[in-house]
């Protein structure tokens, strides 16, 4: 089994009136659909995230409310990311929504706020990471991968490249994260140098780099420049490459 993401949460309204109210015009959900199920005398609200996963709204008739304080067992909070937690939590404040006090993440060194929604369902806002840190991670990554003790590594390219992994090389052979493990590690090294690296952000989970070779000469090939580019890809927290195009020049 290969978990990808988290497709859905679903929550339990006290009052299903305000905490549509909350989620849709507070905290700017988009509504995919709603809908109400006579059987049950309860309302379904699915709501869509910026990067696809979805929350989903019910009201239950004579549902308990939730302990939240203790802490209980089982889940804890929800949390969502935004480009800048002081910004989102000014605009909570705002509109009458208390919020807890910032703090840092010890380990990230992010910063984050607690709230709560209309049935005291503790929420957090969680800042994204800034968009120089991706650009310095996939340099350092892509980079290793002109490494002749990488590259001679089938251990270090299996922690590089996806399991999808495919390349559409410079030569123009197509190539499978099997066949480019087993070419590198047979290669006659030559060092390469890259430059004009650049990042662009597809999606949350998926990098566009481009940027250019210059290859030594060696004594069996001359020295030669291209033009690349790769999709990054992150699963479960760590960025791999999942596909790679050399043009030549």
């Amino acid at each position: 089994m290969q978990l990808e993401r988290i497709h859905h949460v679903a929550i339990i309204c006290g009052d299903y009136a305000v905490s549509k109210r909350f989620y849709t015009e507070l905290l700017g959900l988009r509504v995919i659909a709603e809908n109400h199920r006579t059987a049950r005398d309860s309302y379904k609200l699915d709501l869509a995230l910026p990067d696809g996963s979805q929350l989903e709204l019910f009201s239950f008739a004579g549902a308990p409310a939730r302990p939240t304080r203790p802490e209980a067992q089982g889940l804890r909070h929800l949390c969502f990311e935004v480009p800048d937690v002081q910004a989102a939590a000014d605009e909570l404040a705002a509109q009458g929504v208390a919020v807890e006090p910032l703090r840092v993440d010890e380990f990230t060194g992010r910063r984050f706020a607690f709230f709560a929604d209309p049935d005291g369902l503790p929420l957090e806002l969680y800042e994204a990471a800034p968009a120089g840190a991706l650009d310095a991670l996939l340099l350092k990554l892509e980079g290793a991968l002109h490494l002749r003790e990488v590259r001679a590594s089938a251990t270090r390219l299996k922690e590089l490249l996806d399991e999808d992994f495919h390349e559409l090389g410079a030569s123009g052979a197509a190539w499978t994260r099997e066949a480019i493990i087993d070419a590198l590690r047979n290669e006659a090294f030559s060092s390469r140098e890259m430059t004009d690296f650049r990042v662009t952000r597809v999606a949350n989970d998926v990098a566009l780099a481009t940027y250019r070779v210059h290859r030594d000469a060696s004594a069996e090939r001359p020295a030669a420049d291209s033009l690349r580019s790769s999709l990054w890809k992150c699963r479960q927290g760590r960025w791999r490459m999942v596909f790679h195009q050399g043009t030549p020049l």
